[in-house]
């Protein structure tokens, strides 16, 4: 090396070290990804490193001797580029930012010992449900929305497949409102009743009361199930099958009953697709009276139209069976449509 160069290297590695700063150091910084000047990555920035930058900048050594020099990534080593490494040596290199490793999105899955919904709905000759009084864990999509058939309790009905089954809690306030197309997976104690009051019994139907039990959403916007179509005579000869499910009637009528208004309470009105012949309970709840339903209900009037519901078993005869008192349940104008 003539001393020439030497010389010229020691001038510019002292200008560089006398107008170092640690202001200039950090408006720079965020270009280098690792210690400008550290060629070793021992953390620590030497002389001998810093006139190895230099000697790259003079072009007299390449660029590969210590890459983490040229911290814009240009395939040179600039001033701009000694000074980082020369405030490094002066400032100790900077701790380096830890990357937080990501935390995955809780992904809720189904228990593996729950049973379907068509076992906890299984009954046996006379209507009673087989797992009566057990303890199951179930998973079903909503097809009624929380607040539609109660107020201060849930009632709610979860469907998989053909089956569905109502999920029960004494008090509505203490659990979410739960919305239509959600997977719902419930934990909880197989009933006929509600629990809660003889005078206000729903005899039949099975439900899950989840009131000391558990709850937990799966996932939402899931598809409704298409309604089983059916006729009224089909449910009542064969009712324990479509209960807690979703149905479709074709061309029924009201027979007997006045159509509600808002404001009303629960209504039930009669209907019949066989003129009159064949006759169950179409009941609408006191949340699903709306305007919107009010007037499709007056345009209908005694005409044919075509009924989606839920069906609901209401049995109070006191038989020793539970295998009568089917009713459908509307959740809402869309239920009812004018028959073409």
């Amino acid at each position: 090396m003539t001393s020439a160069l030497r010389f010229a290297r020691l001038v510019l590695l002292s200008a560089l070290v006398a107008f170092a700063s640690p202001s200039a150091y950090g408006a720079v910084a965020a270009q280098a990804s690792t210690c400008p000047g550290d060629c070793n990555g021992n953390g620590e920035v030497t002389i001998n490193e810093l006139i190895v930058g230099v000697n790259i900048a003079l072009e007299i050594e390449p660029v590969t001797t210590c890459p983490v020099f040229d911290a814009s990534g240009d395939g040179t080593v600039t001033v701009n580029e000694i000074i980082l490494g020369v405030n490094a040596s002066l400032n100790d290199c900077p701790l380096p930012t830890a990357t937080p490793s990501p935390v995955p999105t809780p992904t809720a899955t189904p228990d593996p010992d729950q049973v379907p919904v068509s076992d906890v709905v299984a009954r046996d000759a006379k209507g009673i449900a087989l797992r009566l009084g057990e303890t199951v864990t179930t998973d079903g999509v909503l097809t009624v929305s929380a607040g539609i058939f109660a107020n201060n309790k849930l009632k709610v009905f979860a469907q998989e497949g053909l089956a569905g089954v109502m999920v029960y809690h004494e008090t509505s306030s203490q659990v979410p409102a739960f919305q239509a197309g959600e997977r719902l997976q419930i934990h909880g104690v197989v009933r006929q009743q509600d629990p809660t009051s003889d005078a206000n019994r729903a005899i039949g139907t099975v439900i899950v009361d989840v009131t000391r039990g558990s709850w937990q959403v799966l996932s939402s916007n899931n598809g409704q199930p298409s309604p089983q179509q059916v006729t009224l005579q089909t449910l009542k000869t064969d009712g324990t099958r479509y209960t807690g499910a979703v149905v479709g009637v074709q061309n029924v009528r009201k027979v007997a009953g006045n159509w509600p208004k808002v404001g009303d309470k629960s209504t039930q009105v009669a209907i019949s697709d066989d003129a009159g012949v064949t006759q169950i309970i179409l009941r609408f709840q006191r949340n699903t009276i709306t305007e919107p339903m009010a007037a499709k209900l007056d345009a209908i009037g005694d005409g044919p139209f075509n009924l989606s519901g839920i069906v609901v078993q209401d049995d109070t005869d006191g038989n020793g069976t539970l295998l009568d008192g089917f009713e459908i349940w509307v959740r809402g104008a869309d239920d009812i449509q004018p028959a073409s």
